[in-house]
């Protein structure tokens, strides 16, 4: 679906997917379409998962949401010990694109809704992500 790009619209994020209790939380970090960094003909969030991951852990970026036991993961694990992604826009393609690790997947609807992504928005599996601790169990 072609979204023409407003500063009022959509964000663009990169996220992790972690454990929580008995489900999985989405961790986000969001930049606004007029703070986005341009690469190619995308806009997209100007911190690497790793730069954002240590500097929560320093204190300084804030992953959200942020609870004790949040707080505790980030403390323990790396950024590429869980499965993440990154929302971006594609300006040749006018509309928001997902890149995630294939684990993503399985809580698709919770990707859409968190991020707010129109429900033809692709969802690419990007093997950048793909070096994660497993969160299910493959069938």
């Amino acid at each position: 679906m072609k979204t023409p790009l407003s500063a009022e619209m959509g964000k663009l994020e990169i996220f992790w997917q972690v454990p929580d209790g008995a489900g999985v939380v989405l961790l986000s970090h969001v930049v606004s379409i007029d703070q986005a960094e341009k690469y190619d003909d995308c806009l997209t969030c100007q911190f690497s998962h790793y730069d954002a991951w240590k500097n929560t852990k320093r204190g300084k970026t804030s992953l959200n949401p942020l609870t004790p036991a949040t707080n505790r993961l980030i403390a323990a694990h790396e950024s590429e010990d869980w499965p993440r992604g990154r929302v971006v826009y594609d300006g040749m393609a006018q509309g928001f694109i997902a890149y995630a690790d294939r684990q993503i997947f399985v809580h698709a609807e919770l990707l859409r809704v968190h991020f707010n992504l129109p429900l033809d928005a692709p969802i690419h599996l990007d093997s950048h992500y793909c070096n994660s601790k497993q969160l299910f169990h493959e069938k």
